[in-house]
């Protein structure tokens, strides 16, 4: 779990609408903070994947869609391609239920359109380790969705490498890709 031990450049792709693609690309990006994003607050973006990001926006914006090429440094990066930080999180999840159930309040509901409790946790987490002195400005993380490419395959016809930058000195350079 060591959050500099390589800090890599990536090409990211945001989908949005036209609209606020070129408001972004004149007063820069703001952080989401939705009860649904996967990776708890950040700009999201898919990682080296132009027609993921093309086809989630879209699928939000059908009459507007626009997406955004963006290179992005992951620095102080919690990589969760790295099977080190599973049992970080693992961790913040036991203190983040046992906060909740002191509190009497119920676990946030997990769905496959919204993964609140992914957020929440790993929004714990990141306050866990800033408390500890570690800071945490961007989080990474894979994702199958959609359906087997073929029969019985692992493959999926949307799996995708998912980045929230969590601080925006990570975002690089941005264009518009489409």
């Amino acid at each position: 779990m060591d959050t500099d031990h390589q800090v890599i450049d990536v090409w990211g792709y945001h989908g949005t609408c036209a609209s606020a693609a070129d408001s972004i690309l004149r007063n820069g990006f703001k952080l989401s903070q939705n009860e649904y994003d996967w990776l708890g607050d950040g700009i999201y973006f898919f990682q080296d994947a132009p027609e993921r990001a093309w086809e989630w926006a879209q699928h939000r914006w059908p009459s507007e869609p626009a997406v955004l090429k963006s290179r992005l440094r992951l620095e102080d990066c919690m990589d969760l391609l790295d099977s080190g930080w599973s049992s970080l999180l693992a961790d913040a999840y036991d203190q983040f239920l046992k906060r909740m159930n002191r509190a009497g309040l119920s676990v946030p509901r997990q769905t496959m359109g919204a993964h609140r409790l992914d957020r929440y946790v790993i929004n714990f987490a990141v306050g866990m380790l800033g408390e500890a002195g570690i800071q945490i400005r961007a989080v990474r993380g894979a994702f199958l969705e959609g359906a087997p490419v073929f029969p019985n395959s692992f493959l999926f016809d949307r799996a995708h490498v998912q980045i929230a930058i969590r601080d925006v000195d990570l975002i690089m350079f941005s264009e518009r890709a489409r």
